[in-house]
């Protein structure tokens, strides 16, 4: 642990938060690590209060036409467009047209057991809304027809008594929406919200709309090839995902709820405070925003991913530092979130050490191979295979895994959360510590006999 705590330390020594010549040199260092230039990549945005300290792109927009990433380019933002629902429904609330503790039923009185479902638990995820219905992804949607699919499936609880991540409640929100004005979902929010604040280039487009400057979205076959995404029609996703915009136009958007232009103060505190349930169980969720922490510091963020898009919107409000990540691939590389908080944490003068991957022997690696228990019923496995370690946790994907000198693990590309291989007195591998974010305390996670 000393080699990883001194190769921490001596990078914030380094760090100048003021030097955005420094940072420039360092986040492109980032980009070019973690894009190839010939492939799908990322626009990103980096900014400080009011004031845009690096904008660059990597990677290609058209592979078919060999045409480069630029950060004026539009993108598809999939759910960072919750965070334009949300304070669609908070800017009426203000006026008067609606409260969040109205119940769903006074807009869609037939909606099952609407009475016992607030606005408030849609915005927040709390409301049991079931993401579990089916439908054709490439068949056009209206609102009304979403609203028959979700109604037609079970909750997942009852109001109120947990927290999922819910779509559906906030395609839900966008029929509320239209209910109290009349007017399609997106275009409450071009005139509340996208118009007013000069925010150009984030719009909702049909599918057969011809938008000046979008993005090509991609994909990845069971080979790792570059394939097109496949085609999801953009109505599906409707008022939980289906807005594009720019890095620009994000940053903007950020800046100004932060700062009291988008809604008022007191409305912006709503949306960016933490909620719970009936039960008073804290929730990581406000409305339309996702709270955390990066390098121990409080972010306000959200994420985005569809069909060929995968976007991060990270904000610091003690540090005033917004990070826009946009990517034009689903594949998981580049990382948006890994690569927002990289740049965040770098714009802060805190950055991630960069560790370097070393050749470990057929013998050492096997070694590490085995299940090790997360918590009473959580399990990850680390394999080897063709002579490479993998880990994945019961559930989840199998992930690349790598190894850096003083014992510790690390995931190729992702350079936030490491792990340190803990040894029993004969020098066996018999626990790991997991750093979430590359931050103390550790998780203990004890090898299975």
């Amino acid at each position: 642990m000393a080699g990883l705590a001194l190769a921490l330390l001596s990078l914030q020594a380094a760090a100048d938060p003021q030097d955005d010549t420094a940072l420039a040199k360092k986040a492109d260092a980032i980009l070019a690590q973690s894009i190839a230039a010939e492939v799908p990549g990322a626009s990103v945005l980096i900014a400080r209060d009011d004031q845009v300290i690096y904008r660059q792109a990597r990677g290609r927009a058209s592979i078919e036409l060999d045409v480069a990433l630029s950060p004026q380019q539009v993108f598809r933002i999939g759910s960072i467009s919750k965070t334009f629902t949300a304070a669609a429904v908070l800017k009426l609330s203000a006026a008067g047209k609606l409260s969040l503790n109205d119940p769903l039923s006074k807009f869609l009185p037939d909606y099952p057991d609407g009475r016992h479902i607030t606005l408030a638990e849609l915005l927040s995820h709390t409301s049991g809304v079931s993401d579990a219905w089916e439908a054709d992804p490439a068949k056009p949607q209206d609102t009304a027809s979403l609203v028959k699919l979700i109604a037609a499936h079970a909750p997942d609880f009852p109001p109120g008594a947990a927290w999922a991540y819910s779509n559906s409640g906030y395609m839900l929100l966008g029929a509320v929406l239209e209910k109290v004005t009349g007017q399609p979902w997106h275009e409450v929010i071009r005139e509340q919200l996208t118009q007013p604040l000069g925010l150009t280039h984030t719009a909702y487009h049909p599918d057969q709309a011809v938008v000046s400057g979008r993005v090509s979205g991609y994909s990845q076959d069971e080979h790792g090839h570059v394939v097109l995404a496949p085609f999801v029609s953009i109505s599906g996703p409707s008022a939980a995902g289906a807005l594009t915009s720019t890095v620009d136009d994000l940053f903007h958007w950020m800046r100004a709820l932060a700062t009291g232009r988008a809604l008022p103060p007191a409305l912006y505190r709503d949306m960016s405070s933490a909620k719970a349930t009936a039960q008073g169980d804290r929730v990581p969720y406000g409305y339309g925003l996702m709270l955390g922490t990066v390098r121990g510091e409080p972010v306000l963020e959200h994420n985005g991913g569809i069909e060929g898009f995968a976007s991060q919107l990270t904000y610091f409000p003690r540090h005033h530092i917004t990070v826009v990540v946009l990517a034009n691939t689903d594949a998981g590389s580049p990382n948006p979130r890994s690569l927002a908080h990289r740049l965040g944490a770098l714009a802060m003068g805190r950055p991630y050490a960069e560790l370097q991957p070393v050749t470990g022997s057929a013998q050492d690696l096997q070694a590490l191979s085995g299940s090790y228990r997360i918590g009473p019923t959580a399990m990850r496995t680390i394999s080897v295979e063709n002579g490479r370690l993998t880990m994945q946790r019961e559930g989840g994907p199998k992930r690349a895994l790598a190894a850096a000198k003083d014992d510790v693990l690390f995931f190729p590309g992702d350079g936030t959360d490491y792990i340190k291989i803990i040894r029993d007195a004969h020098g066996a591998v018999s626990a790991l510590d997991f750093y979430a974010d590359g931050m103390p305390p550790a998780r203990r996670e004890v090898r299975v006999p």
